[in-house]
């Protein structure tokens, strides 16, 4: 009896109690099934076994009872083979709590490959992720950890915890943190085979992995190898008709020009070449010789170029009939080709000491694929000599109308003959660890010591890029450059290049990025002495951290060239300067575990929590952090918990000493897919919202275009065709830390009806609130334009151009186009997000309600409710709420509710499951007319333990072959690529061989 009582609470108000009763059934979770832990026992022990004190993510301190005062979400490798993915963070994903970050569909040089996370949609930089309880070497300079290194095939659990956790592991665990545990007591041989494609043909996935382990010198030690290869094959937009036609520009392969305002030629001779058109237009070259205009009248909204000579691609979104279509080269998937390696081995000396060690390495391939090189505007276009033996008949008459007819001018243009510009990433990285770990010999009390180092290795190479000094020589040559290279260079009009011309334009550059980190910490644990209502336990440490970050850029990327008294990049479209930086911190902490009151009326246990650190850094000094928990069994199965939480971030070093290099944000377009003016694009463009004859502030908006330099010859005509800027991003050696103060309170229930309806039910509701302060950010360039156009009604009333968001961007006094946007960090205002978590998990043994005894059902339901999501850019300036929207300017979908829910039915050997992904539908930001409606995502899957050594899993993901939803301005692709499936329904089939 003493025994039963002890299992019951050791299981007690736990969502995992429901995973724990399945096991004990022989059944499998079901897939994918967030499950919220607070308390568990290891599954694989029986009813009466010894139960060893365990430490669960959130606390140093070890004890028996695997409580957790803070809501955490667990989940499987079962989990994990279920949805039939090769990357961790797909799983992850999917998960209510997360917003997607960098995954396989992040076709973006920012996250060159890796795969990130992030809890709340606050950031990867601050969500925490650990090995085992342990920090694993970040993958850039942003510290963030890429989940591309972790031994996927050897993860046993990853366990969430929601709210500050900087007390108990120090910086970036702001939003919480993530922790990867291994299952580093395998014992056998296994090998697991899968592989996937979508019902296209397409986008193929496989994997393979063998791993091995068990006991050595005779049961005083355990050794684990696991061995594994991944390749993920790419999918280019141009594969899925809503993606393929996307990201329209201006700038096209035809070539453009803006005359000089102070150049400019001649109403007549401009009209006499394109009737309608202004003397400030930006005009393209058509093929035939003759010029078109980019933009015609006030009124004009509809697409179409004055005189052009070609026609409309048609899209799922409206664009200008000349505008070029760049998403067609994207990759939809990126690919990449994995290693990894993954070996861990201990053995007890005595029991006070115990020595191990593991050893983590990876090596993958992967990139990203962009359009076409642009060269455009004053900071990367050319210049035109007026004896250019190309220039056509028609563009001659107009270029001799101006008071210099002698004078150059601008020249844009997309270089489609050398193909999409790619990055390819190559990265080699390891980390080792070495400890001792063992009892004091003094009461329970424990310690351990390690030291690891880990590195991170990634070259990463440029190809369809272009020198802008050897294209300005061929344009500058009398004979247009015939006698470097076979024909020379015609820029108007869509050119053909011989091969000779595009080996002497196109340009190859090699990067070198080294990241390393040293850790050295030392833990102990125990307990202290004993109170009435149980025993205090202690948990005391200390810790010194450092890391190394060294870019190494090609000096192709540095190189600068300078045309007509502007300097910009040499490498058109890319641009980098080097960057090293290291950070070193000492840290101690002290963690105490309290118990107030056991077995009185009501309060069958009540206990808290304390937890202190002060860390002190090269770079901010010190500070410290907090948290004070509070967990209350009020009577058996019904607990309630929660706890407030200091947590502070020191900036990281890409944050403190990034260079200022070139970038391209997107600013989406004016005109939606119906014709619909928005508020996105230029507001100066006279097609947007912003300047809609009427509309409140339409006056004021002009009066501040004219204000930041556009002509006031155009500004009644003023387009802006292109749906990127050119803009500068960089780091901020003042940077203070980030400061974040969390509360948390739930409740949870387990069942303990003896109803077999009623018996497997469990549940849980959890309320979460986090501020952080002097948030670490940029402001996008989408919120410049937002802001300084008083689109907010309280940003900029007064329509002033020195307003603090009108001087975060210039414009090109020749047509009036935006330039320079900076985007560099600063400590903005706060950042505040509020929501509630739920979960419901219930299990039915089919012959317990007097059904034939066919197994039972499994059903398992996580959900989030978003009720807060807010930004504030400036301190003491406005809140923007962003719940419930989707937005190009923060890369952010931030649904009101997220669900994800199982069912599964279970017989013997067999599993078969169905799984329901649902994301409620969110406004455009830009556009709240436009809605996004909720989609529905369904998959099923299925396995068979064919006898003790193989058992065989298959599934399909997406079964309704749901296509993402389109909308602009767009994170990238007329879509969200993280958030939505791009790529269909997809099917998968795996084994695996256990000996």
């Amino acid at each position: 009896m003493a025994d039963a009582a002890y299992r019951r609470r050791l299981l007690g108000s736990s969502f995992i109690a429901s995973l724990a009763t399945f096991a004990s059934a022989s059944l499998i979770a079901a897939p994918a099934a967030a499950l919220t832990q607070e308390t568990a026992a290891p599954q694989d022990r029986g009813e009466h076994a010894q139960v060893e004190e365990v430490v669960i993510t959130g606390s140093r301190i070890a004890r028996k009872d695997y409580v957790a005062n803070s809501p955490i979400v667990t989940v499987t490798q079962e989990d994990f083979q279920a949805t039939g993915s090769i990357n961790i963070e797909s799983l992850i994903n999917d998960l209510p709590q997360f917003t997607a970050a960098g995954n396989a569909a992040s076709n973006s040089p920012n996250t060159a490959g890796q795969a990130n996370v992030q809890l709340r949609g606050l950031g990867a930089i601050r969500t925490l992720v650990l090995l085992n309880g342990r920090r694993v070497v970040p993958s850039n300079a942003s510290s963030v950890v890429d989940l591309n290194l972790l031994p996927t095939p050897l993860i046993a659990n990853i366990e969430t915890i929601t709210g500050g956790a900087s007390s108990t592991y120090g910086s970036d665990a702001v939003a919480g943190v993530l922790n990867f545990l291994v299952n580093d007591k395998f014992e056998g041989v296994q090998l697991d085979l899968q592989y996937g494609q979508s019902d296209r043909g397409d986008a193929a996935t496989t994997a393979v992995s063998l791993t091995m382990g068990g006991d050595i010198a005779d049961g005083r030690g355990r050794a684990v190898l696991s061995l594994s290869y991944s390749e993920r094959d790419s999918v280019y937009n141009a594969a899925r008709r809503p993606l393929a036609i996307s990201g329209f520009a201006g700038t096209s392969p035809l070539g453009s020009t803006v005359f000089d305002a102070t150049n400019l030629p001649t109403a007549a001779a401009v009209s006499a070449a394109v009737p309608g058109a202004a003397r400030g237009n930006t005009f393209g070259f058509n093929n035939d010789g003759t010029l078109f205009a980019y933009q015609g009248a006030r009124d004009y909204v509809s697409p179409g170029g004055l005189d052009y000579e070609g026609f409309r691609t048609p899209g799922p979104l409206q664009q200008t009939d000349f505008a070029y279509n760049t998403g067609e080269l994207n990759y939809m998937i990126i690919p990449q080709t994995r290693y990894n390696m993954y070996g861990a081995a201990s053995y007890e000396i005595n029991p006070a000491v115990e020595v191990y060690a593991d050893v983590m390495f990876s090596q993958y391939e992967s990139g990203n694929s962009l359009a076409s090189n642009p060269a455009t505007g004053p900071n990367t276009g050319f210049r035109v000599p007026s004896t250019n033996p190309f220039i056509p008949a028609e563009l001659r008459a107009v270029l001799d109308s101006r008071p210099d007819p002698a004078g150059s001018f601008r020249l844009d243009k997309r270089f489609n003959m050398l193909g999409a510009r790619q990055q390819l990433e190559r990265y080699n990285v390891y980390q080792i660890t070495t400890g001792v770990r063992g009892d004091l010999g003094l009461r329970d009390w424990t310690y351990d010591a390690y030291l690891a180092y880990g590195r991170v290795d990634n070259g990463t190479t440029y190809t369809g890029y272009l020198s802008r000094s050897a294209v300005q020589r061929l344009l500058d040559a009398s004979d247009g450059g015939a006698s470097t290279c076979a024909g020379g260079f015609n820029p108007f009009g869509e050119t053909k290049l011989s091969a000779s011309c595009i080996s002497y334009i196109s340009r190859v550059a090699r990067n070198t990025t080294v990241t390393d980190q040293r850790v050295l910490e030392a833990n102990l644990q125990g307990g202290a002495f004993t109170l009435p209502a149980g025993e205090v336990r202690v948990a005391l440490g200390g810790s010194y951290r450092e890391q190394n970050y060294r870019f190494e850029p090609d000096t192709l990327l540095t190189s600068t060239f300078t045309l007509n008294g502007v300097t910009g990049p040499e490498l058109a479209g890319a641009a980098g300067q080097p960057l090293s930086g290291a950070d070193k911190v000492y840290e101690g902490y002290g963690e105490v575990l309290i118990p107030l009151a056991r077995d009185l009326p009501f309060v069958r246990n009540l206990e808290t929590n304390l937890g202190y650190r002060v860390s002190s850094y090269d770079s901010i000094g010190r500070v410290s952090s907090y948290k004070v928990d509070a967990n209350w069994e009020v009577v058996d199965g019904l607990r309630v918990r929660g706890g407030v939480q200091r947590a502070v971030r020191a900036p990281s070093i890409g944050e403190l000493f990034g260079p200022r290099n070139l970038a391209f944000p997107s600013i989406g377009v004016p005109v939606s897919s119906t014709g619909v003016r928005q508020f996105s694009g230029d507001p100066c463009d006279i097609r947007g919202a912003y300047r809609a004859p009427g509309a409140a502030g339409a006056e004021g908006v002009r009066a501040l275009c004219l204000a930041q330099s556009v002509p006031n010859q155009v500004i009644d005509a003023y387009t802006f065709s292109n749906s990127q800027v050119v803009g500068v991003t960089g780091g901020n050696p003042d940077l203070q830390e980030e400061t974040a103060d969390s509360f948390t309170v739930g409740v949870s229930w387990q069942s303990r009806f003896s109803n077999p309806w009623l018996s497997h039910l469990s549940g849980s509701i959890d309320y979460y609130d986090i501020t952080i302060e002097q948030v670490v950010g940029t402001v996008s360039v989408t919120e410049q334009l937002r802001r300084c156009y008083n689109q907010d009604g309280v940003s900029n009333p007064k329509y002033d151009p020195n307003n603090f968001f009108c001087q975060l961007f210039s414009r090109d006094p020749n047509s009036g186009q935006i330039t320079n946007t900076l985007e560099t960090n600063a400590n903005l205002g706060t950042l505040e997000t509020t929501g509630i978590d739920f979960q419901v998990d219930w299990r039915l043994n089919l012959a317990d309600i007097g059904a034939p005894d066919w197994g039972a059902l499994a059903f398992n339901m996580t959900g989030a409710k978003l009720l807060k999501w807010q930004r504030q850019d400036i301190p003491g300036g406005p809140f923007t709420d962003r719940k419930g929207t989707i937005s190009n300017a923060f890369g952010l979908t931030l649904p009101e509710w997220k669900l994800l829910t199982s069912a599964n039915w279970i017989h013997g050997p067999l599993n078969l499951g169905v799984r329901w992904r649902y994301q409620g539908a969110v406004e455009n930001f830009n556009n709240r007319a436009q809605t996004i409606d909720a989609i529905h995502y369904f998959d099923a899957s299925g396995s068979w333990k064919v006898n003790e050594v193989l058992s065989l899993r298959a599934g399909v993901n997406n079964l309704t072959d749901e296509a993402p939803p389109i909308y602009t301005p767009a994170i990238a692709s007329n879509t969200d690529p993280s958030t939505y499936d791009l790529i269909g329904r997809r099917y998968y089939v795996g084994l695996t061989a256990k000996f």
